[in-house]
């Protein structure tokens, strides 16, 4: 009879720690599961920081862009500009030239 109490005993502690170990185990798998979420949400928060600030940087660089694009617009228009005061002075001038040489074989 001592013998199956000592058993009973043995088996119940036994069962009382596997119960503890079970029980560590399970609040060991819960703090890493709560770790892994809370690593994710930084990462989340971080990716989508570096999101905003890379629509932002877009943004500046687009509007620059428009800028850079409106300046070669002017500068072409006045290219073009000067490229038609060229043209309309040397013709001025072929004319002033042909003048001149009808003048020459008048006098």
């Amino acid at each position: 009879m001592l013998l199956v109490c000592r058993r009973s005993f043995h088996l119940e502690m036994s069962g009382k720690r596997q119960g503890e170990v079970m029980n560590l185990q399970i609040k060991t798998i819960n703090n890493v599961l709560f770790a892994s979420l809370v690593v994710s949400i930084f990462g989340l928060v971080a990716m989508y920081l570096n999101n905003t600030q890379q629509s932002d940087q877009i943004e500046q660089l687009r509007g620059q862009l428009i800028e850079k694009e409106n300046q070669i617009v002017i500068s072409n228009e006045a290219l073009s500009y000067t490229r038609y005061q060229h043209q309309l002075l040397a013709e001025d001038y072929s004319r002033f030239r042909d003048e001149q040489s009808i003048n020459r074989v008048l006098r």
